[in-house]
């Protein structure tokens, strides 16, 4: 009781002090900073991602998705998980030697040096309710 009391008290308190709570979930990244592409590029290349993702993330097989089509939270995650568990090949090996400034530049070499502007707008941009007629039937 005394443990719960102290988890929601302390979630309260950093939400009153304007602590972004998602940030304790997922992985955010930085809107201000920009992100070198180039170097991003060097380094997807470098740790030869291209041989099973291609040149742009754009390849998938049964064992994983193409990296184009994932969140840059979970490509984040991806590459931090083959580097605690362990992964497929030679991924452990490196994911080892990526730092999270270098994962974030690898994340925007694959989805645009501005992802981490577009992930703060989408964040920020309230999504409308279905519109319902007056029966209250939704419409698509």
């Amino acid at each position: 009781m005394m443990i719960r009391w102290l988890f929601l008290s302390s979630i309260f308190a950093l939400g009153l002090f304007g602590f972004d709570l998602k940030s304790l979930f997922t992985y955010t990244f930085d809107a201000s900073k920009n992100y070198d592409t180039q170097k991003g590029k060097e380094l997807y290349f470098h740790n030869k991602c291209h041989t099973c993702h291609g040149e742009l993330g754009e390849k998938s097989s049964a064992n994983f998705e193409a990296l184009k089509d994932m969140s840059p939270a979970d490509i984040k995650a991806a590459l931090i998980g083959y580097d605690l568990e362990g992964g497929a090949m030679n991924r452990v090996t490196h994911s080892r030697k990526l730092s999270h400034s270098d994962m974030d530049t690898l994340i925007a070499y694959i989805k645009g040096e501005d992802f981490a502007v577009k992930l703060q707008a989408e964040d920020l941009l309230e999504k409308e309710p279905p519109q319902k007629t007056k029966h209250g039937i939704f419409i698509k």
